[in-house]
């Protein structure tokens, strides 16, 4: 697609647009790495010997006393060599004999010099027999935990989900068998001895919610591995699961991980999980990792073209870096064509792609898109009153909900609508989140979108592409893009953005959207090869 181009206007012509534009281009540099966060938690989740995952935070609501002291197990947590966070694991006996399982994680990275704390906290619970009793998570990923608790009941399931002083209760039935836990699951692959192929089960973890999902095991050898100064042998395995990174893991005799080891992609390296001692696994969570410049990636511009986020349509070229070329979609104002070894990209506002209905997915409540809150509710119907085509009514929401996140700021990691809506505080995905719960709770159909976008740098015109959420919108048959962190008074959305990947916001696509993401990080290179003319 040729397209008009046009050079940079000189900086006085700018200066109004540019003030104007200053409050948005703040936010947008302090996007949130949720697709670093939510991959992380499904590579611990997929650890063979983690049967569960919790900490303090439950123990007021076991209604048990351990008739013995815990056993802990620390680990020190590190992403491309640096420090970020440790890792607690702890077993329970319980008076009746059943067995508590639980894991702590703590994640802490900084990102444009504000520290953010992941925590990801859960418990497994079996009887004397091995079957499984209840299992817990508690996410606190923005400033109120989340918290799900799963207790089986023969061949029903109670599935409780709160957050705050909400909370919603439902019986859903068991999952069908054959399934194991996470340590049910190693026992069985052990037993079946040297394996040359991998084999797969099903498996339910707290961090996948009740449905068990297929993981592969692969045995890959035998290592030595150092802990406390003392080298120990174990066994090398490999455990893959759908949307989730690969990880690879060596366990002693007794199946207790010595080191897990993760790829979360050519930009940010492995993440290591070390047996250690409770002083170090302490140490490794002090500084902080800064990772706002891991996904940065910055353009080169063919002659003549001007910046991408002030034009009518932009045109990319975007190639790989380093392994194959990362396949990205059409969706929204995105049109997407392979030309060889390379992707052509052009971005046009205001163009759609088609949207199949039913879609019901896309007006469902999950957990960080819960519309059936009431407060989401009452600041939807207040918003769009008066509007009165679903054009109208979805541009209102993006401007409403810019307007109500009055803390732009970077301190929650992901919060979800109903906390947002609450706190009025957070970064793009903040906005991108509450306006599609808003947008649900009208009947509009929703959806986010991963992706980079567009900024300027100081002293550097050319700027950068940084990782970014915004919300798309079905409308008379086809999807629109919407943009949040955008000035209310401006257009709701600019051709300086580069969908990587779309999600309905349901755990399972929270976690194919952060594998998707990762496997961008550090990966492809983008040339801006034709703009539009400038908007006025």
């Amino acid at each position: 697609m040729p397209c008009r181009s046009f050079r940079f206007p000189p900086a006085a012509a700018r200066r109004s647009e540019d003030a104007r534009r200053a409050d948005a281009a703040r936010l947008e540099t302090r996007f949130v790495l949720i697709a670093l966060a939510w991959s992380i938690v499904v590579a611990v989740g997929v650890r063979s010997t983690m049967a569960a995952l919790t900490g303090p935070a439950f123990q007021a609501d076991t209604g048990h006393r351990a008739s013995a002291e815990p056993r802990e197990r620390w680990f020190s947590c590190t992403l491309g060599g640096k420090p970020c966070g440790n890792l607690l694991e702890r077993t329970r006996v319980l008076p009746d004999g059943s067995r508590a399982q639980e894991t702590e994680l703590l994640l802490r990275f900084i990102r444009d010099g504000v520290t953010t704390d992941t925590r990801i906290s859960s418990r497994m619970v079996t009887d004397v027999d091995g079957t499984l009793q209840e299992m817990e998570v508690l996410q606190t990923l923005g400033k109120v935990p989340m918290r799900s608790t799963w207790r089986f009941r023969g061949d029903e399931v109670e599935e409780t989900r709160s957050q705050g002083a909400r909370s919603e209760r439902t019986i859903r039935p068991r999952p069908s068998e054959p399934w194991f836990t996470p340590s049910a699951a190693l026992r069985e692959v052990t037993r079946l001895g040297d394996l040359e192929q991998p084999v797969t089960l099903r498996v339910v973890d707290p961090a996948n919610g009740l449905e068990p999902v297929e993981v592969a095991y692969r045995r890959l050898g035998t290592a030595n591995v150092v802990v406390g100064g003392e080298v120990r042998a174990g066994v090398r395995w490999e455990i893959r699961q759908p949307d989730a990174p690969l990880v690879e893991e060596i366990v002693d005799a007794s199946g207790e991980t010595l080191v897990s080891r993760t790829s979360l992609g050519a930009g940010l390296g492995i993440l290591e999980i070390a047996r250690t001692t409770k002083a170090a696994a302490a140490k490794a969570a002090d500084g902080g990792l800064e990772i706002l410049e891991a996904g940065e990636v910055r353009p080169r511009f063919a002659e003549g073209i001007g910046r991408p986020d002030v034009a009518r349509s932009i045109e990319l070229r975007i190639t790989p870096r380093v392994g194959e070329l990362i396949p990205l979609e059409s969706c929204g104002a995105q049109q997407v064509r392979r030309e060889g070894e390379s992707l052509v990209v052009v971005v046009t506002p205001g163009n759609g792609t088609p949207f199949e209905a039913p879609g019901a997915q896309y007006l469902a409540a999950t957990p960080v898109a819960d519309h059936t809150d009431p407060a989401i509710r009452r600041f939807a119907e207040r918003a769009v009153r008066g509007s009165k085509t679903p054009r109208e009514r979805a541009e209102t929401l993006r401007r409403s909900v810019h307007r109500h996140i009055s803390r732009k700021e970077l301190s929650t990691a992901f919060a979800t609508a109903g906390e947002t809506v609450r706190q009025r505080r957070g970064d793009c995905t903040e906005h991108a989140v509450l306006l599609a719960a808003a947008l649900r709770s009208i009947e509009l159909p929703s959806r986010v979108v991963n992706g980079l976008i567009w900024i300027r740098r100081s002293g550097d015109e050319r700027g950068a592409y940084l990782w970014h959420m915004w919300t798309q919108v079905a409308i008379d048959g086809k999807w629109f893009d919407l943009d949040a962190t955008l000035p209310p008074d401006g257009p709701g959305f600019h051709p300086g953005h580069l969908a990587i990947t779309t999600g309905d916001l349901s755990p399972a696509s929270l976690n194919s959207s952060g594998t998707r993401m990762l496997e961008v990080f550090g990966a492809i290179d983008i040339e801006v090869t034709g703009t539009g003319v400038e908007r006025p």
